[in-house]
């Protein structure tokens, strides 16, 4: 167990109901003691006691629909040794935190980065990566919790939604640069981290699944609604650590793929697609301008606050049930969370119906498939397994991070 305190960072815009679940996830932490700081709009904020009781958390208001900006404002209400990140539609697996600083033991991390499953919950949204200096990330292959020293003009890449710091460095790096409003914003810092010779470790084993919520950028299907900000961003990246404008060539081709993908799956219109074209080009002028900022004048936390702090350690409670009585589990699992006990609900049904894995508005995951279903990328199409076999299997599974 990891000695540090720890703030966990919730930067929320608009989203009061997925925010809602991303705190209530966050009840079920197996990590004994942590603070939550929410950075959120002033709407969000005039409803947050509805969302959370008030005395549970620090709140502070950024109506500036910057994500850099949000998360140094998150980082001066801070007082955490350690400051972990997460989003507002992304739900923490219960032994999230506590795994996720682990390694910080180690004096020489200075951050670190866990897995990201995408919606379902099965499929991996994002695992290792490297980091270069033309904006451009490529998978690592790693074998368990890695700390890793970045390669010359490379950075060690961890996901804004899953990733922690120590609050020291933050301060000597000058935190998050506000000149990325969305997109690349923890690259830049993965950079600079790796410049300044700190290591970084990634941890396969502290999870969180990330919903995608819709935004005033993208629809919940990742139609993309701006790209101007992904333009500028990636302009002024490239500017930032010395690469040469023709690396915008790949750039613009790859995010004209991606309209073309979008075209063709009827999720936008060929007028669509000049408009975003045009905003691309537009976010690139405009990041090609931008200047350095300056650095953040942080002011003194305030003291140290524990999220629950009247919170005890309790197993995890596996409730196996069939389809037809998902009802009665499901108030079953809803008891569990009001008594402050992590629940499961393995829903299964007599068929090859693919799993997934969500967490329920009432404080309790689920995860419902056929009995013969696949539950993860490895699986064959048709398992032969019996129900109580496979009830035991998933739990096992579930296990590693519950």
């Amino acid at each position: 167990m990891n000695d540090l305190s720890v703030s966990v960072v919730v930067v929320s815009r608009h989203r009061p109901d997925h925010l809602r679940r991303c705190v209530r996830a966050l009840e079920f932490q197996t990590q004994p003691s942590f603070e939550v700081v929410l950075v959120t709009d002033s709407e969000t904020a005039e409803v947050l006691t509805d969302l959370v009781p008030h005395d549970w958390v620090k709140s502070v208001i950024c109506n500036e629909a910057n994500i850099s900006k949000a998360r140094n404002i998150g980082i001066g209400l801070a007082s955490g040794e350690l400051i972990a990140f997460i989003d507002d539609d992304a739900i923490a697996e219960p032994t999230w935190l506590e795994r996720l600083i682990e390694p910080f033991s180690d004096p020489n991390v200075a951050a670190s980065g866990g897995f990201v499953r995408g919606r379902n919950g099965i499929s991996f949204q994002w695992r290792a990566e490297e980091i270069g200096a033309d904006g451009v990330s490529h998978q690592i292959s790693i074998d368990g919790t890695a700390i890793l020293k970045a390669r010359p003009g490379k950075g060690v890449k961890t996901q804004g939604t899953n990733c922690a710091f120590r609050r020291d460095t933050l301060i000597e790096l000058h935190g998050f640069d506000e000149n990325y409003k969305f997109y690349l914003d923890e690259s830049d810092l993965n950079m600079r981290i790796g410049q300044a010779g700190h290591l970084t470790a990634i941890v396969p084993n502290a999870e969180v699944q990330h919903g995608y919520a819709a935004s005033s950028l993208r629809g919940r299907d990742r139609r993309p609604k701006s790209l101007f900000e992904i333009g500028a961003s990636q302009a002024y990246f490239l500017k930032k650590f010395g690469r040469p404008a023709s690396d915008l060539t790949a750039f613009r081709e790859a995010q004209w793929a991606r309209l073309e993908a979008a075209l063709v799956k009827g999720l936008l219109e060929p007028r669509d697609v000049r408009h975003l074209r045009d905003d691309l080009e537009a976010g690139i002028a405009d990041g090609h301008k931008r200047p350095p900022t300056s650095k953040p004048d942080w002011p003194i936390p305030s003291p140290f606050k524990p999220f629950l702090s009247d919170r005890q350690a309790v197993d995890h409670c596996f409730i196996a049930s069939r389809w037809l009585s998902r009802r009665r589990a499901y108030a079953d699992g809803k008891s569990c969370a009001e008594r402050g006990v992590p629940c499961t609900a393995i829903i299964l049904s007599p068929t090859a119906v693919f799993h997934q894995r969500w967490f329920h508005d009432d404080g309790f995951w689920v995860q419902s498939g056929g009995i013969f279903g696949k539950s993860s990328r490895t699986d064959r199409i048709w398992s032969w397994l019996g129900r109580e076999k496979r009830f035991r299997r998933e739990r096992k599974l579930l296990q590693r991070t519950r």
